[in-house]
Formats: C-alpha cells, sequence, structure tokens
C-alpha cells in the first residue's frame, strides 16, 4: 500500500475508534503522522476518546514520524511544529495555522492534514491533490505554478470556511 494511502487509511481508522465519544470531551493530545512528505496529517484527541483508540494511537506514536503531544504544547507552538513540514508556502495571507488550530479544538477525532505547501488537506481526493502537486514540484520546481485559488481543493480560502461554520 502507498505511503500516502496507508496514513490517510490510518486516520480514517481512528476516526472511526474516536468518533462516537470525541465530540464531547476536552481536548487534551494531538496526534501527528508526518510519513508522507506531501502532508502532516493531525488529529485532536479528547478526554472522552475510547481506551482503544488511544492505544491505537498510542502505538502508532511509535513508528517514526509519528507521535503524540499534549494539546497545550501543540497549541503553543503549532507554527514551530509544523513548519517544518511545509516546503513552501503558497498560501501566506490566508490564516492557515489560526484555522488548524480551531479546527483541532472544534472536531477532536476528525483527522484533517497541512500540505507541503501550506494548504489544508480534509478529503482523500486533498490528500492525493497534495501528493501529486508535491510530484509535480518536484520534477520541476522552476516551472511549477500553483493552482488558482478556485481550481486549488487545499487553498485555505476554500477548505477552511464551511468547516470553521458548522
Amino acid at each position: 500500500m502507498a505511503r500516502g494511502l496507508h496514513s490517510f487509511c490510518v486516520a480514517i481508522f481512528l476516526t472511526v475508534l474516536s468518533t462516537r465519544a470525541a465530540f464531547a470531551g476536552e481536548l487534551v493530545e494531538v496526534f501527528i503522522d508526518a510519513r508522507d512528505p506531501a502532508y502532516v496529517v493531525i488529529q485532536g484527541v479528547s478526554s472522552d476518546t475510547p481506551q482503544i483508540a488511544w492505544q491505537e494511537m498510542e502505538g502508532y506514536a511509535q513508528l517514526d514520524k509519528v507521535q503524540m503531544m499534549s494539546w497545550l504544547i501543540f497549541r503553543k507552538d503549532a507554527r514551530t511544529i509544523l513548519s517544518p513540514y511545509v516546503k513552501r508556502n503558497d498560501y501566506p495571507n490566508t490564516q492557515a495555522l489560526m484555522g488548524v488550530l480551531t479546527l483541532l479544538k472544534k472536531y477532536p477525532g476528525r483527522p484533517f492534514a497541512v500540505t507541503w505547501n501550506g494548504g489544508v488537506a480534509v478529503s482523500f481526493w486533498d490528500y492525493q491533490h497534495a501528493a501529486q502537486t508535491l510530484e509535480t514540484f518536484r520534477s520541476n520546481p522552476k516551472g511549477y505554478k500553483p493552482l488558482t485559488q478556485e481550481e486549488d481543493p487545499v487553498n485555505p480560502k476554500n477548505s477552511l470556511p464551511g468547516l470553521l461554520r458548522r
């Protein structure tokens, strides 16, 4: 199984395990999976997350480039923690970081990702888009041109507003 698809499947599995109670509790930890170079998957973990989901996440956190950390630490240092995974920022004026912090707090248990170019991925197709655009960028960095806002599914101006309004 491709590494990117594997990271996405792990995120979905953990979501299924934690969805039942994840929305009621206080956010206490953040699960971070940075195994795919196209994006880093992040997921809030609430105090009401079922024990089996905690155990699964703690098991995955033993892998290289996967970790769990305190929500308080992540919230305070999110820019420092996430910036190594953003190879170029195609969305400098979008407040993506504040959007990510808000999404983690609002939707604990739901995985989403910060992409290699500073976007926010919320669906399988967004993850695939991030992988494809990274491949395009790597094959011709000087010729790479970001999509227009209207065409770009990971542009925070497209991906964040609907989720933040719910």
